[in-house]
């Protein structure tokens, strides 16, 4: 039920308090716990991260690839129709602050045999709703915050590509070196072989030693089929993430061990609430979400319709007719629906702090699993790549002596498996090594910045 009112003393004294009622309160944001210093990154001024990280791996193949992927990746097309959606939405929002006028025509024409009549009438209508409590600026606001979410929502999602590129792109280098380490074992393994077997017809080798080494023979044919497969799998994944289909992937050469492994500064971790797209979304969010309870609560007060109709008509004698009213609504009973709306609206905006408290959390999170990977990470690699050094020794003075029947054919194995697993796993430290780095760029925001932004949501929407 919604009562109406037409006292115009009322009606001016509203209109007289319509510069200075507003139920939107300022956007504040959310209290969330900050660690004040990371406990394995190192903290520096966080101006250090380049907006174009990538090109800290010297690899022109990975800068080309990062450029083609901002160009055609379809997520981040489909992020753009997001945010031109928004925009709209925002418009559509911020037009309830402009009257609105109708223009209505009329033509009749009337004959018979007494007499020919013609009559043209037009009327336009304008109409326009008194902001008394500011309900039409917190809608407005509301949409512009959310084109700014879908924005930074954007700024996260080119965020994530770039790093899947980066990871899937070192993946596929990495997958290309085990491929040649294991041919090249591959080669070495049949070359053993063929040596057992003419010692072993020569009765200098037993049948033991055959079927052992031909065992080792097929494992190392299956293992190069493996990272045959895998490899096709990634640049099968790489080229979706280019936004071609598989088989318009076209790659330079490029060696794994060329990448540059640059180190990464953290910034401090108050800083890290600035420097995340995702966490700037959220507070989008929540600045719609702070708006969207203002226009809950502006339901429960009156609203003030003021209307103007204009009509001409000919022929009529006064040619033109025009009318102002003024209209006055309280709403004093909707069955509860009232009550409800403003509930959700204080709802919805609880759960986004939740949200926004957890997003932070992770933030953290990311940025000491990077630190802590990477640390670990380039220590193993140290330590893999002088074992890896020694296995190989180890492997060729085994497969030397076994030649001259100076050691026994278990020792040759134990150093054939040996060699295979250490350099598997050196390739693997370094991998770790460059995830670790791309995971820190990302998580410390990719050179991201919430100040550099215009953060204004009414600059989002074309209203007065």
């Amino acid at each position: 039920m919604t009562k109406k009112a037409r006292h115009p003393a009322l009606l001016l004294a509203l209109l007289s308090l319509n510069a200075g009622c507003n139920l939107l309160s300022d956007y504040r944001r959310p209290s969330a716990e900050t660690p004040t210093h990371w406990r394995e990154a190192r903290a520096v001024d966080p101006a250090d991260i380049d907006e174009q990280w990538w090109r800290a791996f010297s690899s022109e193949q990975l800068n080309h690839l990062i450029g083609e992927a901002l160009a055609a990746n379809k997520d981040l097309a489909a992020a753009v129709q997001r945010i031109a959606q928004a925009r709209a939405q925002a418009r559509i929002a911020g037009a309830d602050l402009w009257p609105s006028a109708t223009l209505d025509g009329n033509f009749s024409d009337s004959r018979n045999e007494l007499s020919d009549s013609q009559k043209t009438s037009g009327q336009i209508d304008i109409a326009y709703e008194v902001d008394l409590w500011g309900a039409n600026r917190a809608k407005r606001d509301a949409g512009g915050a959310r084109v700014l979410s879908q924005l930074f929502a954007r700024d996260a999602l080119r965020l994530v590509v770039m790093a899947d590129i980066g990871l899937t792109y070192f993946n596929l280098l990495a997958l290309q070196e085990r491929r040649q380490i294991a041919a090249d074992f591959l080669e070495t393994v049949d070359a053993i072989l063929t040596i057992v077997e003419a010692r072993q017809r020569a009765g200098a080798a037993y049948e033991l030693e055959v079927a052992q080494q031909r065992t080792a023979h097929a494992n190392a044919r299956a293992s190069l089929d493996q990272l045959i497969q895998q490899q096709a799998l990634a640049e099968n994944s790489l080229a979706i993430l280019l936004g071609h289909p598989p088989q318009h992937l076209h790659l330079a050469p490029a060696r794994f061990a060329d990448l540059a492994t640059p180190s990464i500064p953290a910034s401090q971790p108050a800083d890290l609430l600035q420097r995340r797209p995702d966490i700037g979304q959220l507070e989008m969010e929540l600045v719609a979400a702070n708006a969207d309870i203002a226009v809950a609560r502006a339901a429960f007060y009156p609203k003030l319709q003021l209307s103007l109709s204009s009509v001409l008509a000919n022929p009529q004698p006064a040619g033109v007719a025009a009318s102002l009213a003024a209209g006055l609504s309280q709403p004093l009973f909707q069955g509860g629906r009232l009550e409800a709306a403003l509930d959700y609206a204080l709802a919805a905006n609880a759960e986004l702090i939740e949200n926004y408290r957890q997003t932070v959390l992770t933030a953290f999170k990311e940025v000491e699993d990077a630190a802590a990977t990477f640390a670990n990470s380039r220590r193993r690699l140290q330590a893999l790549q002088s074992a890896a050094e020694q296995a190989k020794l180890a492997y060729r003075i085994s497969e030397d002596r076994y030649r001259l029947g100076a050691v026994d054919f278990q020792a040759l194995l134990n150093a054939q498996s040996s060699y295979l697993s250490t350099e598997n796993n050196r390739v693997q430290a370094r991998l770790d090594v460059l995830t670790a780095q791309i995971q820190m760029y990302k998580a410390l925001g990719g050179g991201w910045s919430l100040v550099e932004q215009n953060t204004d949501p009414t600059a989002q929407v074309l209203s007065p």
